[in-house]
C-alpha cells in the first residue's frame, strides 16, 4: 500500500474534524465543563470512594448512608420526621446517630452535638451539612478526621500520605516526589508546568509551596481542590516525569529536545570540464533513515470512562497505567513507543485513527480493560482481507484490511508471550474501533481480573507482567514488521 493513499485518508478526515493529530501528543488535556453533581472524596483506611453532594438553600450536603456505607455495615430508617442509623463495623460496637427533619440537633452515640444547619429528610435518606461531618465523624468514630470542605476532601484516620521533594541540580537537574506508598496519578504538560493530579490517592504536602534558584527547575505548588489534590511543579523548559521505585517515586527532568535538522550543504557550482574532462555522474540522494515506532493507545479517557471495573476503579485508568508499563517495557527491549493518550483526555474514535495514520507507526496497539471473562484477550480486526481493494484511494472503513496477515501474526507472537508466563489468553477476531480504521498493523489487548477480586486488575504485579508478555512479543517478531519511514 502506497503511503500517499494513508495520508490522503487522514488528511481528508483531519479536515472534517477540523483538528490536527499531531494536537494530542503535543498539548495538555482540556476538560469540558461538567453539568455532573459536585461530589467529596472520602479517604479512609480501606478505601477510597466519592458521594455525591447535595446542594440546598446554597450549601452543600451530604447522605449518611452514603457517607457511612463504605465503612460497615448500615441500617437506616426514617419515621416520619425522626430519622435513625446504625454503623456497625469490625471489632467496635455500633454506632448509633439520631436526627430530627429541619432540626439543627442530634445525637450520636447518646450524646448531643449541634450541626452548623439544619438535618433533612430528603425520600426518605438523610443528609447533614457537610460543615458538620468533621464534629459528627469525629464524635462517631473516635479517630482523627480531616475536612477541607473548599476542596472536597475527606481523610478519616491517619491516612493522608504525605511526600517529600529532593532537587538534585544538574546537567540536567531532576526533582524526585517521594511518595510512601505507589501513586498512579494523573499527567497533563504544557511549555514550562507539568501537573500531576490525585484522584484516588490521599495525599498532601508537607509544604504546600516550594520555590527554587535552579536553573531548570523554579517552584513546586500543591493545592487541593474539586475533590483531587494537585502538584503542579514549574521550570524555565519543557518537563517530563519517569516513576521509580515502584512507582513510590516521580522524578521530572527536562523533556530531551529533538535535535537540530541538518544543516543544509553548501551550493558548489562546478567548473565547465576542460578538453580532457568529464563532468562527474550526479549522486543519489541517500534515503531518509527508516524508524520503528509503536503507538500505544490507551482506550477512552475524561468523561468517557469505559467499563466500571469497580466503583472506584474506571477502565480509564487501569488502561493508562498498562500503557505507562507498557511504553516502558519495549523501552527496555530497544523498541520505540508512544503515548496516543497520556493525561485524562476524551479522544474520539475517529481523532484516534486520524491521530494514527498521522504519525505512520510501525505497529498501533489498543489497550481495554474489563471485569468479566478470564485472562487476557487479544484482538485483531474482523474484516475480509480478500474484500480490499489496491485503488487510489484507502477506504477508510476498511484501512486495516491490507495488514491484517501482519495483524495476526503480531497477535499470535503476543499470545505466545503469555502463554509461556503462564497468563490465560484468547485470541479473538472483532469490529473494535478505531482499529478498522488504522493504516497499519494492528492489535488489541483487553485485560480482565487475575482473580476473584476485581480490583486486582491494578495490581502492579499483574499489569507488569501483560506488559512484559505484550512487549516480548511484540520485539520477538519486530523484524517481520516494515519500518515506516518518517
Amino acid at each position: 500500500m502506497s503511503s500517499r493513499r494513508a495520508i490522503v485518508c487522514a488528511a481528508f478526515l483531519a479536515a472534517l474534524l477540523g483538528s490536527c493529530a499531531w494536537y494530542w501528543f503535543d498539548h495538555p488535556a482540556v476538560l469540558a465543563q461538567s453539568s455532573e453533581p459536585l461530589q467529596l472524596s472520602v479517604y479512609s483506611p480501606g478505601t477510597a470512594y466519592n458521594v455525591p453532594l447535595l446542594n440546598l438553600n446554597g450549601l452543600n450536603y451530604v447522605g449518611l448512608v452514603e457517607l457511612l456505607e463504605p465503612l460497615g455495615t448500615v441500617d437506616a430508617r426514617a419515621d416520619g420526621k425522626q430519622y435513625k442509623l446504625s454503623l456497625t463495623t469490625a471489632g467496635a460496637r455500633p454506632l448509633e446517630l439520631q436526627f430530627h427533619d429541619r432540626k439543627d440537633k442530634g445525637k450520636v452515640r447518646g450524646r448531643s452535638i449541634t450541626l452548623s444547619a439544619q438535618f433533612v429528610i430528603q425520600n426518605g435518606r438523610g443528609y447533614v451539612p457537610l460543615s458538620s461531618i468533621s464534629e459528627l465523624l469525629s464524635r462517631a468514630l473516635a479517630v482523627p478526621i480531616r475536612l477541607n470542605s473548599a476542596a472536597r476532601r475527606l481523610f478519616i484516620g491517619n491516612v493522608e500520605e504525605r511526600f517529600t521533594l529532593d532537587l538534585r541540580s544538574g546537567a540536567p537537574s531532576k526533582l524526585f516526589v517521594n511518595f510512601d506508598a505507589p501513586v498512579n496519578p494523573t499527567i497533563a504538560t504544557e511549555p514550562g508546568h507539568i501537573r500531576f493530579t490525585f484522584h484516588r490517592e490521599p495525599v498532601i504536602p508537607a509544604i504546600d509551596h516550594v520555590a527554587y534558584t535552579d536553573s531548570l527547575i523554579t517552584a513546586a505548588n500543591f493545592s487541593e481542590h474539586d475533590g483531587v489534590g494537585e502538584l503542579d511543579i514549574t521550570g524555565n523548559a519543557p518537563l517530563i516525569a519517569n516513576f521509580a521505585d515502584g512507582r513510590k517515586t516521580i522524578v521530572v527532568t527536562a523533556a530531551p529536545q529533538p535535535p537540530p535538522p541538518p544543516a543544509a550543504p553548501p551550493i558548489t557550482v562546478p567548473a565547465p570540464p576542460g578538453p580532457q574532462q568529464q563532468a562527474a555522474p550526479l549522486q543519489p540522494q541517500a534515503p531518509a533513515a527508516p524508524r520503528f515506532l509503536v503507538l500505544i493507545d490507551p482506550a477512552h479517557g475524561g468523561t468517557e470512562i469505559g467499563a466500571a471495573i469497580s466503583p472506584t476503579l474506571p477502565e480509564k485508568d487501569v488502561v493508562l497505567a498498562l500503557a505507562r508499563r507498557l511504553q516502558h517495557e519495549l523501552a527496555n527491549r530497544g523498541v520505540p513507543a508512544a503515548l496516543l493518550r497520556n493525561s485524562d483526555v476524551a479522544i474520539s474514535l475517529d481523532q484516534r485513527a486520524v491521530s494514527a495514520n498521522a504519525v505512520r507507526p510501525a505497529l498501533y496497539v489498543s489497550l481495554h480493560a474489563t471485569n468479566s471473562g478470564i485472562g487476557v484477550h487479544v484482538f485483531t480486526s474482523l474484516l475480509d482481507q480478500e474484500s480490499y481493494s489496491n485503488g487510489d484511494f484507502l477506504p477508510w472503513k476498511q484501512a486495516q484490511a491490507a495488514y491484517l496477515g501482519l495483524s495476526s501474526a503480531v497477535a499470535g507472537s503476543v499470545a505466545a508471550e503469555l502463554e509461556s508466563h503462564k497468563l490465560p489468553n484468547i485470541l479473538l477476531a472483532s469490529p473494535l474501533r478505531p482499529m478498522n480504521n488504522v493504516a497499519a498493523p494492528a492489535i488489541a489487548v483487553e485485560i480482565t481480573p487475575p482473580g476473584q477480586v476485581t480490583a486486582e486488575i491494578g495490581d502492579a504485579d499483574y499489569q507488569e507482567q501483560v506488559a512484559q508478555s505484550i512487549a516480548s512479543g511484540i520485539a520477538a517478531i519486530r523484524s517481520k514488521i516494515p519500518e515506516v519511514r518518517p
